[in-house]
């Protein structure tokens, strides 16, 4: 780092110090957040253009390691299909120079049926869904494809009782009874309780972040998404809920948290969409690049 680039961050930084001072309010935790890339060497589809997701992510991650960040949440679909096609994106990852923490999406499984089973490791994730814990608030990772038709081999029971689970969804006639949405499994359910828990013993803040969303309900949402919802409706310590999946993106509060759908980095040549976000003790501050607006989000006292 040059020294007048040096001597500039440091002055930010003391002056953001002074500023959180002055107020009593400590420093927000910030950090990226990428999701939907799904990269292809592939022709353009419509709106979809595959390859311009590399020159495009390149540019987010050169704009993200600017920030000093301790880390960037990406929430699934780095790549659209091909196992072949994450050794296009993932070394360029490596730019950010802080850790990425990944999500699994549905389009990250179109792959043979002998590789999924080590796509998580691909993306160096240890578990397919987890939690972590930065400046005191716990993260809470989940794997909204437990239950799919896609995560596991086609002959398999798994894959067979996620087809009898979708078409039950479809003749109650549930929007989101799609084959690119997934849900929850009960074992994840219960891990979610234990980790809601020793969060609240804690009295540490938490971000659930899935790659379907668990609002609205407009179809994109997860399978069993009103399962889920039952555990955090109610917990005070839960501050948002962040979900790619939807490239549109959407926003909705329910009892009190913001569900804050991302949109795509996928779309349009040339057009971008991440974000920097703040957390503070009382808003969540969305430093939208591209398509993904700026915006400030009001959070409730915990």
């Amino acid at each position: 780092m040059k020294r007048r680039d040096f001597i500039a961050l440091s002055a930010a930084a003391s002056a953001a110090n002074a500023v959180g001072a002055e107020t009593g309010e400590a420093p927000p935790l910030s950090f990226g957040l990428i999701t939907d890339v799904q990269y292809a060497d592939a022709d353009a589809q419509g709106e979809r253009h595959y390859r311009e997701s590399v020159p495009k992510l390149r540019d987010a991650v050169a704009d993200l390691a600017k920030e000093k960040l301790p880390f960037t949440l990406h929430l699934g679909d780095l790549i659209d299909r091909d196992a072949a096609s994450f050794a296009a994106v993932l070394p360029l990852l490596e730019g950010l120079g802080h850790p990425v923490r990944h999500l699994l999406g549905n389009h990250d499984f179109d792959v043979v049926d002998a590789e999924k089973p080590g796509v998580s490791k691909r993306m160096g994730m240890s578990a397919d869904h987890y939690s972590f814990t930065a400046s005191g608030v716990r993260f809470l990772m989940l794997d909204t494809n437990d239950l799919s038709t896609y995560k596991h081999a086609a002959d398999s029971e798994a894959t067979a009782e996620a087809k009898r689970m979708m078409k039950s969804l479809a003749d109650s006639g549930a929007k989101n009874a799609k084959p690119w949405n997934g849900g929850v499994s009960p074992d994840q359910l219960e891990w979610m309780k234990r980790e809601l828990a020793a969060a609240d013993e804690a009295k540490q803040p938490v971000i659930v972040c899935s790659h379907h969303p668990l609002l609205p309900e407009e179809g994109h949402q997860a399978w069993n998404n009103r399962e889920v919802l039952a555990l955090l409706r109610g917990q005070r310590h839960v501050r948002a809920c962040f979900c790619g999946h939807n490239h549109a993106g959407n926003e909705v509060m329910d009892d009190g948290v913001p569900h804050i759908t991302f949109k795509s980095l996928l779309h349009e040549p040339g057009v971008t969409a991440y974000s920097v976000v703040r957390l503070h003790r009382d808003r969540l501050a969305i430093e939208g690049r591209g398509r993904e607006k700026s915006r400030d989000i009001p959070l409730r006292p915990m």
